[in-house]
C-alpha cells in the first residue's frame, strides 16, 4: 500500500488503502482493536495552546495568534505527540517562498478544520530556513510523488518522526485548501484509528527505505577526473543557453540568475582562461543583463529586485523579496560591473544594498529575511489611466515612454495567455536617468528632482494599495551575514570606506549576536536547537563573510575567526562520507540529508568548497577529511550547470587560480588596491622569503605559475582583472 497522498491518482491509492485496513480491523474484531489501543494517552497541558509566541522568525510569528495549537519543532514536542498517542500534522514553509500565510490562513479561518487539527493531531510548524534539512527533505518528498518543489508541504508523520503521508499545498492549488487537507485527513485518522501499530511500523520500514535511497545517492556520486575540462564545458554550456534572438535564457528557471550572473562574469575576466571561452562569458553576461536592467525584476519605485518571476519572461515577477536574494543579487551585479564596465548594472547594484538598509535592518542593527504581504499581483500592476489621474499631463507622458506602458498592457501574452491582467502593466525603467533627462531636454541636475518626485507619489499610491507591511524584525544570521558580504564587494568597486567600514562592523556585531560558544545560531536569541542551531549552511555563509571581511581589510583576526569556524564546522557537519547539514543534536528526523544542489540559494557543497580554497591558500587548510568532502566536482555538475554554479566557481577559483603576493613596505595606494580587488576569486597573503619578491611591490601568481609584478595600482589592476574593452 502507497501510503503516501498528493492529489489526483494518488489520492485514490490511499483511499483504497484505507478502505482495506479499514475492512480488515473490523474482521479482526475488538479484542484486537484493544490490543492496538497501545498505553494510556497523556495529553499534555501544553498541546492546548498555540505555543509559537516566543519563537523569533517571520514564519513563527506571523502564526503567533492562529487558532491552531502549533507547536515549536522540537523533541520535546514530538514526545508529547507520543505520550498523548497522536500523529503529528507539521507545515514546512519558508520566509522567502510567498504563498505560506494565506494557505495557513485558510486552515485557521476553518472552524472545523481547525478542531479537526487541534483535538486529533499534534499540529507543528515548521520554518525550513531555519530548520534548514526540512527544506531540503521537502524537495525528497516532492519528488516521490513526482512534483517539483512547492511549498508550503503538509506532512502526517509519526511521532518518531516518519512520515506517513504528504501533499504539497499552495494558494494556486486548484481544490481549496480545505478540500485538500480533508481528502487527506479523512483516511489517514481512519487508517490510524483502525490499526496505529501497522501505520507505525510502515512508516519505520518507509523512511527505511528513505534513508537506503539517500545514502545510496550520495554515496554514489561520481567525482570528475578531468575539473578543469569540466569546468570550461560548463561555462561553454552556460553561455549556449542564452539566444539573442529570442533573448530568452533556457533552464534558468523562475529565480532571478545570481548565480549564473556571478559565475560567468567572473569567469570573463579570469585570467588563466581561454580568450575564446572568456569572450563568450563576456557576451552572455552583457546580453543577460541587456534583458534584465530595464525589466520589471528592478523595482524603479523603491530600488529593490523581486525574488522570481511568473512564467519565462522577466517582465511579469512574482511580486516577493527578501533581504538574501538582494545582497547576493548586489555582489553579483558589483561583479558583472568589474566585468563589463557598465555604470548602469553598478547603480542598481549599490540601489539594492540601500534597498535593503530600508526594508530589512532590525532595531538590533543587523538585518531580517523579511517577508512579503501577500497580495493580488494587480496592487502592483498600472493601467495607462493610473498613471495619468496620478501624474500631471507632462509627467505622465515621459513616464509611460520610459516604462514602456501601453493601453492594452505590456505582458507579453505567453506569460498572461487568459488576459487575466489586461490592460496592466508592469514598471521597469528603460532608460538611464541621463537619456530621460537629455529626452526632456534638461541636465540630469534638472531633471532628477523631477523624477523622484514623480517616483514617490507612485511609490505612496502602490503603498496604500498594499495596505499595512507588517515588519520582520527577527535579527537572522543568513540574512545579516549577506549583507556584510555585499559590503564588502561594495567597498572594493567603489573605494568608499563606509561600505568597508559598515561590514566591519556588522560583522564585529553578527559575531556577538550569532554566537553560542564556538558555535553558531541562526536567531540573535536562544531558541531550541532544532530551530535555532547553525546548520552547515550558516557556517558556510560565516566563512565567507569573514573571509570577504579579512581580503579588505588585511585584518588576520578575520581570518583566525574562519580558521576557527572551519574547525567547528568540520567537527559538527563531517558525516560518513559526505557533508551533513544538520548538527546531530539538532537533528529530529534520522535522514542522511546533504544539501547539493542550489535550491533556494547558494548550496553548503559550493560555499564550503570556495572556503576550503581560500582558506588552503592563505596557508589555513581545513583538516583532511573535511577538505576531501569540500574539493572534489561532481560530475552532475556536468548535466545541470545552472544548478550548480556555485560549486563551479568554487572549482574555477582553485583550478584557475589568481593569488595577489603583497612584499613589505608596499605603498598605502598599493596596499588599498590589494583590498579593492574583487572578493573571493582573488586569494591575497603576506609574502614570504622564498617568495622572492621586492620591496614595495606586489606579486601576482596565476595557475600556470607564471607571475606578474606590479608596484602601482594601475599596474596590479590590469595584471589581475584584464581590460573588458580587450574582449
Amino acid at each position: 500500500m502507497n501510503s503516501r497522498t498528493s492529489s489526483g491518482p494518488l489520492i485514490a491509492a490511499i483511499i483504497l488503502g484505507g478502505l482495506m485496513l479499514g475492512t480488515g480491523a473490523c474482521r479482526r474484531g475488538a479484542k484486537d482493536a484493544k490490543e492496538n489501543a497501545g498505553p494510556p494517552t497523556v495529553l499534555s497541558s501544553e498541546l492546548h495552546s498555540n505555543a509559537l509566541a516566543p519563537l523569533p522568525g517571520a514564519i513563527y510569528q506571523s502564526q503567533a495568534n492562529s487558532p491552531i495549537h502549533w507547536q515549536p519543532w522540537t523533541r520535546v514536542t514530538m514526545s508529547r505527540a507520543k505520550s498523548a498517542h497522536r500523529l503529528v500534522f507539521a507545515v514546512i514553509a519558508m520566509p522567502q517562498l510567498p504563498g505560506f500565510q494565506t494557505v495557513l490562513e485558510a486552515l485557521a479561518k476553518d472552524p472545523a478544520l481547525v478542531s479537526a487539527i487541534n483535538d486529533q493531531y499534534v499540529p507543528v510548524l515548521v520554518d525550513g530556513d531555519a530548520s534548514r534539512e526540512m527544506g531540503l527533505l521537502a524537495a525528497d518528498l516532492c519528488a516521490e510523488i513526482k512534483r517539483g518543489l512547492q511549498m508550503p508541504l503538509f506532512v502526517w508523520m509519526t511521532p518518531e518522526g516518519n512520515p506517513v503521508a504528504w501533499i504539497p499545498v499552495t494558494k494556486s492549488s486548484k481544490a481549496k485548501v480545505s478540500d485538500l487537507f480533508n481528502q487527506s485527513h479523512s483516511m489517514i485518522s481512519r487508517m490510524w484509528s483502525d490499526d496505529s501499530a501497522y501505520v507505525l511500523k510502515n512508516s519505520v520500514w518507509d523512511n527505511a527505505s528513505r534513508r537506503d535511497r539517500i545514502a545510496l545517492r550520495k554515496n554514489s556520486k561520481v567525482m570528475s577526473e578531468r575539473p578543469a575540462e569540466d569546468v570550461l564545458r560548463c561555462l561553454r554550456q552556460l553561455s549556449s543557453f542564452y539566444d539573442p534572438d529570442s533573448r530568452t535564457f533556457d533552464e534558468a528557471g523562475g529565480l532571478f540568475p545570481s548565480g549564473t550572473i556571478d559565475l560567468l562574469s567572473t569567469a570573463a575576466v579570469q585570467p588563466g582562461l581561454s580568450e575564446e571561452v572568456r569572450s563568450r562569458c563576456m557576451e552572455t553576461t552583457r546580453e543577460l543583463l541587456v534583458d534584465l536592467l530595464p525589466s520589471a525584476m528592478f523595482d524603479p519605485l523603491d530600488g529593490g529586485i523581486f525574488s522570481s518571476r511568473q512564467g519565462n519572461s522577466w517582465s511579469l515577477p512574482a511580486f516577493s523579496r527578501d533581504c538574501v536574494t538582494q545582497a547576493r543579487a548586489s555582489v553579483a551585479l558589483i561583479h558583472a560591473y568589474r566585468a563589463t564596465g557598465d555604470a548602469r548594472i553598478l547603480e542598481k547594484a549599490l540601489g539594492l544594498i540601500a534597498f535593503s538598509e530600508k526594508a530589512f535592518a532590525t532595531t538590533e542593527g543587523l538585518f531580517s529575511v523579511g517577508t512579503t504581504n501577500e497580495s493580488d499581483p494587480s496592487a502592483w500592476l498600472w493601467s495607462v489611466e493610473d498613471v495619468e489621474k496620478a501624474l500631471a499631463p507632462e509627467d505622465a507622458a515621459w513616464w509611460i515612454q520610459a516604462t514602456g506602458m501601453k493601453g492594452l498592457g505590456n505582458l507579453p501574452s505567453e506569460v498572461d495567455p487568459h488576459r487575466e491582467f489586461f490592460r496592466c502593466n508592469s514598471l521597469g525603467i528603460r532608460k538611464p536617468l541621463g537619456q530621460l533627462a537629455a529626452a526632456q531636454s534638461q541636465s540630469v541636475e534638472i531633471f532628477t528632482p523631477r523624477y523622484e518626485a514623480v517616483r514617490e507619489k507612485l511609490l505612496e499610491i502602490r503603498t496604500a494599495r498594499l495596505g499595512k507591511i507588517i515588519r520582520d524584525d527577527s535579527s537572522h544570521a543568513g540574512a545579516t551575514l549577506r549583507m556584510v558580504s555585499a559590503y564588502a564587494a561594495a567597498f572594493g568597486v567603489t573605494g568608499d570606506v563606509k561600505f568597508r567600514e559598515k561590514a566591519i562592523a556588522l560583522l564585529e556585531k553578527s559575531r556577538i549576536a550569532f554566537s553560542d560558544g564556538p558555535r553558531l545560531r541562526l536567531f540573535s536569541k536562544a531558541i531550541p536547537e532544532s530551530i535555532g542551531e547553525g546548520r552547515a549552511f550558516l557556517y558556510g555563509l560565516a566563512l565567507q563573510a569573514a573571509l570577504d571581511v579579512s581580503d579588505i581589510t588585511s585584518d588576520e583576526k578575520w581570518l583566525d575567526w574562519a580558521e576557527d569556524l572551519a574547525t567547528t564546522a568540520a567537527e559538527f557537519f563531517t558525516g560518513s562520507g559526505f557533508l551533513k547539514e544538520c548538527p546531530d543534536d539538532a537533528k529530529i528526523i534520522d535522514l542522511p540529508i546533504t544539501d547539493l544542489v542550489m535550491l533556494f540559494d547558494d548550496s553548503t557543497s559550493g560555499l564550503i568548497s570556495s572556503a576550503e580554497c581560500r582558506l588552503a591558500e592563505r596557508g589555513r587548510p581545513l583538516v583532511p577529511t573535511f577538505s576531501e568532502l569540500a574539493t572534489p566536482l561532481p560530475i552532475f555538475t556536468v548535466d545541470r550547470p545552472i544548478l550548480h554554479t556555485d560549486l563551479l566557481q568554487a572549482t574555477l577559483s582553485r583550478l584557475f587560480k589568481v593569488t595577489v603576493v603583497f612584499g613589505t613596505g608596499i605603498s598605502p595606494e598599493l596596499k588599498m588596491a590589494t583590498e579593492r580587488l574583487p572578493i573571493r576569486m582573488v586569494q591575497r597573503r603576506a609574502a614570504k622569503s622564498a617568495d622572492e619578491v621586492p620591496a614595495g611591490a606586489v606579486m601576482v601568481v596565476l595557475a600556470n605559475g607564471q607571475t606578474r609584478l606590479a608596484s602601482t595600482p594601475e599596474a596590479l589592476q590590469e595584471a589581475v582583472l584584464p581590460s573588458a574593452k580587450k574582449l
